[in-house]
């Protein structure tokens, strides 16, 4: 299974506008299907954010970005209206 099947899959137990962090997503998903916690990155798939390495339009989204590791679940078929940042992922040294 891909790792955007994987994602599909566990939001649907997540109760809508659920907030949650960065961790416990990462944690969740990794020990429910056994791979490492770098394959998850919720804000790849938010509705007011944009990564690079992404293709935004094509992308499935569920979450809303509220700070830095934290977010909010609130659904496929949500209607997001607002600006969409651009953060590009932090290059490591």
């Amino acid at each position: 299974m891909s790792v955007i099947k994987e994602i599909d899959e566990f939001v649907k137990s997540m109760p809508m506008d659920y907030e949650f962090s960065t961790k416990w997503f990462k944690t969740e998903l990794s020990k429910k299907y056994n791979r490492s916690e770098d394959c998850y990155i919720p804000s790849d798939y938010c509705y007011n954010r944009k990564n690079n390495g992404i293709n935004y339009d094509k992308q499935p989204h569920y979450f809303l970005y509220i700070k830095r590791g934290k977010y909010k679940y609130v659904g496929k078929n949500y209607t997001h209206n607002g600006i969409v940042e651009h953060k590009p992922r932090r290059k490591k040294s």
